[in-house]
């Protein structure tokens, strides 16, 4: 299609009309007015068996490799999602009389002028969540894994003080606090005895849902209620579209001498949430704990992930910061950068790069020997180098980054190293090399930008 000319065109669509003309002869082509096109676009091409056959003429020798040639070339660019907030201006309306400075006046009416930032995207999806406190089923063993937020979640209050003492002679740094060898020098002490593991309580964020087909039971909170559904399912040869169907005419009993039946229950929700509201009183004021701050009331999903910060230590290991989207407009808000870069600097690490959506990464290829560090990824000869090993950030969570090759265009995990990777262990990360490409194809920044 590409090397399709008006001539071919003409050539064709008069063909057509030709032999198209039932209650004539096959008119000879060297006699019709299509003769000269036909000489210039076409050829007779005898087969190994001398039969000739006419044919389009190539439109340019070697075709297929210059093709090929031309395609491994080629760097698709994508867009990426960097924007967080655009600045807007509101428009209140006021009296003449108001003394403010900032005040304009249109069409005879007179207007504050507010400077407001827009975030480009949802805060946080619309599920709103509670927040229970459970005790876990197993103690928890001191260790260097043990920080300082499991140590506020000790369910004995003694407990929880002394070994936050513990925590505090340390600077608060539970890696060092609760290691194995400064534990033998300086155990935690409780009753006389050194403290080895202690109870603690597991935070849920949780939500109230409608006992329907899709309800996961082993999520429910309350195990009374959670017994009764798993009978109910049982009763129904585990079929949850006929047990929890109907629930009017054939209620879900919690009580049925008081006629109470279960309706709803609460489930665990998310892992990690936003802090929303807080609480207060039927009269508006707000109601503080034990150490006079605020009680947190909803909680919300902050739903997708504006960035990964990729940081490296003094030791050469590769660390992870994961911002939200709600955390970014909320830098944002603040006059603060959106991609930290001075983060833990002063513990000497060093911000590598950022992932975020559709940006563009070169992948070292053992098997093929290639690297990305050995090479000018800003020399566009190298193109046909780079295509097979470019790869566009699909999606980003804790862990977990998924990378699309560049020329993909389905969605599909079928071939690990040449469509798409998934990295889960950070060091992975080490030799890649993040590419900045315009919109026409062509490399115009190496590294973070």
């Amino acid at each position: 299609i590409a090397f399709t000319t008006h001539n071919h065109i003409q050539y064709l669509n008069n063909l057509n009309t030709i032999y198209n003309l039932h209650e004539q002869e096959e008119v000879q082509h060297d006699k019709s007015n299509l003769y000269g096109i036909k000489e210039k676009i076409t050829e007779l091409v005898e087969d190994k068996n001398g039969n000739k056959k006419r044919k389009f003429k190539k439109p340019m020798p070697n075709l297929r490799s210059e093709a090929k040639k031309h395609l491994e070339n080629i760097l698709v660019s994508y867009k990426a999602k960097n924007k967080v907030v655009t600045q807007n201006k509101n428009y209140i309306k006021v009296s003449a009389n108001n003394p403010r400075k900032n005040k304009i006046k249109r069409k005879g009416k007179h207007y504050l002028v507010q400077d407001t930032l827009t975030p480009r995207g949802q805060l946080h999806n619309e599920t709103i969540y509670g927040k229970i406190k459970q005790p876990l089923k197993k103690p928890v063993k001191l260790s260097k894994k043990f920080t300082a937020k499991q140590a506020e979640l000790i369910i004995n209050k003694e407990i929880k003080q002394t070994v936050l003492n513990h925590l505090a002679k340390y600077n608060n740094k539970h890696e060092i606090a609760f290691e194995s060898k400064t534990l033998k020098k300086d155990p935690v002490i409780f009753n006389n005895k050194p403290l080895k593991e202690v109870h603690c309580f597991e935070e849920f964020y949780t939500i109230r849902k409608d006992i329907s087909p899709d309800l996961k039971i082993d999520k429910v909170i309350d195990e009374k209620a959670k017994k009764i559904l798993e009978t109910r399912l049982k009763e129904y040869n585990g079929n949850a579209k006929e047990a929890f169907a109907n629930l009017d005419k054939n209620p879900i009993w919690l009580n049925k001498e008081k006629g109470i039946a279960i309706k709803k229950v609460t489930i665990k929700g998310i892992n990690n949430a936003e802090v929303l509201h807080t609480k207060k009183d039927h009269f508006g004021k707000e109601i503080l704990d034990e150490n006079n701050h605020p009680v947190p009331a909803d909680f919300v999903n902050t739903g997708n992930n504006h960035h990964v910060a990729i940081y490296r230590d003094k030791d050469g290991n590769l660390h992870e910061k994961v911002v939200s989207f709600f955390e970014a407009v909320e830098r944002a808000n603040q006059g603060m950068p959106i991609i930290d870069k001075d983060y833990k600097k002063g513990l000497g690490w060093e911000l590598l790069f950022t992932l975020k959506q559709n940006e563009m990464f070169v992948f070292p290829n053992p098997e093929t020997g290639f690297n990305p560090s050995e090479i000018d990824l800003l020399n566009p000869n190298n193109k046909s180098l780079i295509s097979p090993n470019l790869f566009r950030v699909q999606k980003i969570g804790s862990s977990d980054y998924w990378f699309r090759h560049h020329l993909e265009t389905n969605i599909k995990n079928n071939i690990k190293g040449i469509t798409y990777f998934r990295i889960t262990n950070k060091n992975t990360l080490q030799n890649i090399k993040k590419v900045r490409i315009n919109h026409t194809g062509k490399i115009v920044a190496v590294g973070e930008y």
